[in-house]
């Protein structure tokens, strides 16, 4: 069994808080996300679906972090860093395709700013544990 380090596992808590927030904002509140962010297009099935999945992968980071094991966790954790490069390449290249307001601009900058700076904390953490 392969401890992590102190800031893994730090790392991991906010992956996790993450991961639950914006999950339980697009499970249980996709009509106020909706509108607070000026959407341009809206489907409540896939926004639920979208936060479904958020929550699923803040789950199995819970389990790793009680069980405390990086041989538990590190096939997920790259799987989570994959997931995150996938999304904010599909975020950034939807302005292409894609017309927004100002407020969804914001928003979509936003949500891509954090998956750049999770993807770059996750992949030097990742890269850094392994090492060990």
């Amino acid at each position: 069994m392969a401890e992590f380090s102190k800031e893994m596992k730090i790392v991991l808590i906010i992956n996790m808080i993450v991961a639950f927030v914006y999950g339980i904002m697009y499970v249980f509140l996709p009509d106020a996300v909706y509108s607070l962010n000026d959407a341009p297009y809206f489907d409540p099935h896939f926004w639920r679906l979208f936060g479904g999945a958020l929550i699923a992968m803040g789950f199995p980071v819970l389990l790793g972090l009680i069980k405390g094991d990086w041989d538990y966790i590190k096939l997920l954790f790259l799987f989570a860093i994959i997931l995150l490069i996938t999304l904010a390449l599909v975020n950034i290249t939807s302005n292409i395709y894609v017309t927004r307001s100002t407020t969804n601009l914001v928003f979509h900058w936003l949500d891509t700013i954090v998956m750049i700076v999770l993807i770059v904390f996750n992949t030097f953490f990742y890269l850094r544990e392994e090492k060990k």
